[in-house]
C-alpha cells in the first residue's frame, strides 16, 4: 500500500475548536473516500471518543479503506494517538488529516507525483485556509520553523525512526526531533489540504 492517512479524533469538549464536530468528522472521512488515488487507507484513532466510534459504525464500518481503533483517553497533546496510527499503518508513506479539515480529490495524487522516495524520506508543503462560508481559499506559505508548519503539511516514510512525543507544540517537536537534519527532505508543490478551523478566526 502506498499511503496511510492518520486521523486522531476526539469530539468531546469541542467548544475551543468550533462547532458541529460530528458533521466535520464525517465530512473529513468522506473527502478521504473521494480521493482519486485509491492505494490508501485512512486510520482513525479515537482518543477515547464514543461519539466518533458511533459515527464510524453508522457510516464507514463496511469500507475496507477506513480503519478504526479506539484507545483509552489520553492526556491533552499526547503523541500516543498519532503514534498508534503509525504502528497500525500498512502504507509505505504516512500523512495526516485532522478531523475538522478536508481534502481535495487530488491531494494524495499530488503528493504521490512529487514525493521522490528515491531521494527523500519526508516532504512538506503549503496548505489552504478556508476564509469564509463560501469556501474561498488562501494559500498559506509554510516554512520550517515553530508555528509555521503543522501535521497537515508533512508526509514521511513509515520506515524512518520517527516517534510522536507529548505536550503542546508536539507538531513542531515531531518535525524538529525526527525529520530535520536527520533525514533528507524537500518542499513539494501544494497538494489539496484545506484547513477549516483556525482558532480566533474562521470555522466552517
Amino acid at each position: 500500500m502506498r499511503f496511510s492517512v492518520i486521523m486522531p479524533v476526539f469530539l468531546g469538549e469541542y467548544s475551543s475548536r468550533g462547532t458541529n464536530p460530528e458533521y466535520k468528522f464525517k465530512r473529513a472521512v468522506d473527502t478521504f473516500l473521494l480521493q482519486e488515488f485509491k492505494d490508501a487507507e485512512l486510520i482513525i484513532i479515537s482518543d477515547g471518543c464514543d461519539i466518533a466510534e458511533r459515527i464510524y459504525w453508522e457510516n464507514f464500518a463496511l469500507d475496507d479503506a477506513v480503519i478504526f481503533k479506539k484507545i483509552p483517553k489520553q492526556e491533552l497533546f499526547s503523541g500516543r494517538v498519532r503514534q498508534t496510527g503509525i504502528e497500525m499503518a500498512r502504507g509505505d508513506l504516512i500523512c495526516y488529516l485532522d478531523s475538522d479539515d478536508i481534502l481535495g480529490v487530488k491531494h494524495l495524487s499530488i503528493i504521490n507525483e512529487h514525493f521522490n522516495t528515491q531521494r527523500y524520506d519526508w516532504i512538506y508543503y503549503n496548505d489552504y485556509l478556508i476564509t469564509n462560508e463560501a469556501f474561498n481559499v488562501l494559500e498559506r506559505i509554510i516554512s520550517l520553523q515553530p508555528c509555521h508548519i503543522g501535521t497537515s503539511c508533512i508526509a514521511h516514510k513509515k520506515n524512518i525512526k520517527a516517534v510522536w512525543g507529548d505536550r503542546y507544540g508536539h507538531d513542531w517537536a515531531f518535525i524538529q526531533n525526527n525529520l530535520l537534519n536527520k533525514y533528507p527532505g524537500t518542499k513539494i508543490p501544494t497538494p489539496q489540504y484545506y484547513v477549516c478551523h483556525c482558532p480566533g478566526g474562521i470555522d466552517v
